[in-house]
């Protein structure tokens, strides 16, 4: 039987496992893997502390907005040069995973359903079990940060 906190940490290592295949794919097709990888453990190093400062919900809808701003400017010049802008998609990317990972946590903890959008989900909850979903998502989030810190390495221009 493992505790809580082992199974915070299982699922964490898993998240950045998946993290770093992916960044070693993109690599594979000379795409920007490293820089992928690098903007995860930024966005990772900044969450627990967003939560903490912004809230949940907020802090869901801005990295909601980051993916989905960043991947709307790249398909605007696409149109216009016909080609993708590569460091908005990895921005892109980084966001729309990392909140992936916080859903996946969600969902495998029975919290929320998956079929169920996340804001609406969030913004759907009475008081008492917002504040029990944002302390586990916090928790989750400084081991996110943790074992992103101790497995990516850092580029230092990802900020």
């Amino acid at each position: 039987m493992r505790s809580k906190v082992q199974e915070l940490a299982q699922l964490a290592y898993k998240c950045v496992k998946q993290v770093k295949d992916e960044a070693n794919e993109m690599d594979k097709m000379n795409k920007k893997g490293k820089e992928f990888a690098s903007k995860y453990l930024a966005y990772a190093r900044k969450l627990p502390s967003m939560i903490i400062y912004n809230g949940l919900l907020t802090t869901v809808a801005f990295a909601k907005a980051k993916a989905k701003k960043a991947s709307t400017k790249a398909e605007a010049k696409e149109e216009e040069k016909g080609k993708r802008e590569q460091g908005e998609k990895v921005e892109a990317l980084a966001w729309k995973m990392l909140l992936g990972h916080l859903e996946k946590f969600l969902n495998e903890e029975g919290i929320k359903q998956e079929n169920k959008d996340f804001i609406e989900f969030l913004s759907e909850c009475e008081v008492q079990e917002y504040r029990l979903i944002t302390k586990r998502v916090l928790d989750f989030s400084l081991w996110l940060k943790r074992i992103a810190e101790g497995e990516i390495e850092d580029e230092g221009k990802a900020d």
